[in-house]
């Protein structure tokens, strides 16, 4: 019994946080089933260095091109298996993500990924928090040294809850919340993504703009996550609780995963992520409203 009470303890002791510290990766580093991702480029990775034992990894490997859309969307859950695998992952590993912060595409992929783990149903997984800027404040160790994983075996398992289509999306409008990850003048409309053809947001759906949450650090001139305290009061004003369904929308996806993997550290569980977003519905010449700031509880359409 004490044995059994004995591993317990030790398996919570370790259980990965969603939100990781630097002191809780140092403290771990080596663990047999511990999986480390950076998201840069290999020249960042060799020449700045790198967590040691980390992997690389970019944005691109993690997305393809939609023929029909113009949208870069997931890739097919095989994909992820063998990437996982070749990866070293396993569907017992805990994995830490991380990015080094040389531009948002790195933060975005962090993100994206974070929810692609949850979306092909492996919750062991955690953001470090202030990514490389949290780790190189603390002067923890940094490796150069370029090493090949050893091979592991993931079996993804699908989850449909995590994600939304746009004919899901599109009946929802006024019934369920509809939160837009975009910067806040794309949503109202005054400006646009360069390759975007309309303006405009989904009608009844709420900005949430990610980029408010990316800070630069002025010592080592490193982009960083800096996580609001204002989620919970800014969901509760919208009349959305913890367990309550919500679509999240963006341009490409990206944003949209951002907002996913904020309101899952804060506690939220009913998130599904709109993986092709504005590009698809712009193909699908479907609804956009502009020049309007809009809140869930006003579009909320009565029940029948």
């Amino acid at each position: 019994m004490i044995a059994v009470l004995l591993l317990m303890l030790v398996s919570v002791s370790f259980s990965i946080p969603k939100l990781v510290s630097p002191e809780w990766l140092k403290e771990n580093l080596g663990k047999e089933n511990l999986v480390i991702l950076e998201f840069s480029n290999n020249q960042s990775f060799l020449v700045e260095g790198h967590i040691p034992g980390a992997v690389l990894t970019e944005k691109e490997d993690w997305r393809v091109f939609d023929n029909k859309t113009g949208a870069l969307v997931r890739k097919t859950r095989k994909e992820y298996e063998e990437l996982f695998s070749r990866w070293g992952i396993s569907n017992n590993s805990e994995v830490v993500i991380y990015y080094k912060g040389n531009n948002t595409n790195e933060i975005l992929g962090a993100v994206y990924a974070y929810w692609i783990f949850h979306l092909m149903g492996h919750q062991k997984v955690g953001i470090l928090d202030q990514g490389w800027k949290g780790w190189i404040e603390k002067g923890y160790p940094v490796s150069y040294e370029e090493k090949t994983p050893r091979k592991g075996y993931f079996k993804a398992k699908y989850d449909a809850k995590k994600e939304v289509k746009w004919k899901e999306l599109y009946n929802s409008i006024g019934k369920k919340p509809i939160i837009d990850g975009r910067p806040a003048e794309h949503y109202f409309g005054v400006s646009k993504f360069g390759s975007a053809k309309k303006y405009g947001h989904v009608p009844c759906s709420v900005p949430l703009p990610w980029h408010w949450w990316v800070k630069k650090d002025t010592k080592t001139e490193k982009l960083y996550i800096e996580f609001p305290t204002y989620i919970d009061e800014f969901l509760t004003n919208q009349g959305i609780g913890k367990k309550d369904e919500v679509l999240l929308f963006c341009f490409g996806g990206t944003g949209a995963a951002f907002v996913y993997m904020m309101m899952d550290i804060h506690g939220y569980k009913g998130m599904r992520v709109y993986d092709a977003s504005k590009r698809e519905w712009e193909a699908l010449n479907l609804p956009l409203n502009r020049y309007v700031w809009e809140t869930f509880r006003d579009c909320l359409v009565p029940s029948p």
